[in-house]
């Protein structure tokens, strides 16, 4: 048997200005995620509203990798990254497995998880192949957010 993948959450990398993590799927493990995007968010000295946009929107999209992504019983990893880039914040989430697929009449983009991220981000772009779901978000600051850059 391999070797157990390791589920104690910690950021493998963050700077001020972006933060890359790659954990286990667990509802557990993206919990902890989500208050690391928070963190970050807040860190940016970024208007609360908007850090809590970004952190629950980058929380439904981790929600969707845990639930639609691997089959049940199993934690496959998902990636998170976030980065400011002058006045644009982008969040991708990253799994590497296969979405179940909805059932005949429906897409994927039905689902409430994908409609709030939507109503939460500026631009949302869900990307699927047979490697895995890329969901990338982003956010134009408001004018007031910056200048503090």
């Amino acid at each position: 048997m391999g070797k157990p993948m390791d589920t104690t959450p910690r950021p493998s990398g963050c700077t001020e200005t972006s933060l890359h993590c790659r954990w286990p799927a667990s509802p557990r493990d993206i919990t902890a995620l989500r208050c690391e995007l928070v963190r970050w968010a807040q860190d940016l000295d970024l208007p609360g509203h908007l850090a809590h946009a970004i952190g629950l929107a980058g929380y439904e999209a981790l929600t969707n990798s845990v639930t639609h992504a691997y089959p049940e019983g199993t934690d496959g990893p998902v990636e998170l990254h976030a980065s400011r880039d002058h006045d644009l914040i982008a969040v991708t989430v990253i799994d590497r497995g296969r979405w179940k697929m909805p059932p005949p009449g429906r897409s994927m983009s039905d689902g409430r998880g994908l409609r709030l991220i939507r109503g939460l981000a500026g631009h949302v772009e869900v990307t699927a192949t047979g490697e895995g779901t890329t969901v990338s978000m982003t956010w134009q600051l408001p004018p007031a957010a910056r200048s503090i850059a």
